[in-house]
């Protein structure tokens, strides 16, 4: 008789997504002028990000899915503590195995906490690059 084998969680696998996820956190980060990027241990299940200080839309950090997404206009600006309290957090579920962000001028400092699965980045091949709405 054969055993039953689980196999592995994998990207549209609904039960990765339906336990908590592992957290990971990452504070402090600092957006410059020049593209950075974080790369998750595993897909994400959601993510948090929350601007550290008061800055104005036009200083305020920059945050995109691939790194064409900000020559192509999709990225988005991470608003300022002072308008999205923690009591009120943007959470985006999301299935990323990166992040990238700059600032369009100056240092602009963000935390982020994310929910991550036990999928592997290999699941997600481009992290969605030249997706439609990613860039």
């Amino acid at each position: 008789m054969a055993g039953y084998n689980r196999g592995t969680p994998a990207l549209n696998n609904v039960g990765a997504y339906q336990v908590s996820g592992r957290p990971y956190f990452k504070g402090g980060l600092v957006a410059t002028t020049s593209v950075k990027v974080i790369e998750f241990p595993s897909v994400t299940t959601w993510i948090h990000i929350r601007s550290a200080r008061t800055a104005s839309a036009a200083d305020a950090p920059l945050v995109a899915f691939s790194e064409n997404g900000f020559t192509t206009n999709n990225y988005f600006t991470i608003n300022s503590s002072a308008v999205v309290s923690d009591t009120d957090p943007i959470v985006f579920p999301v299935k990323v195995t990166k992040i990238y962000y700059k600032s369009a001028s100056g240092n602009q400092t963000f935390d982020l906490v994310a929910g991550l699965s036990n999928i592997s980045t290999g699941s997600i091949q481009d992290n969605w690059s030249g997706s439609s709405g990613v860039g």
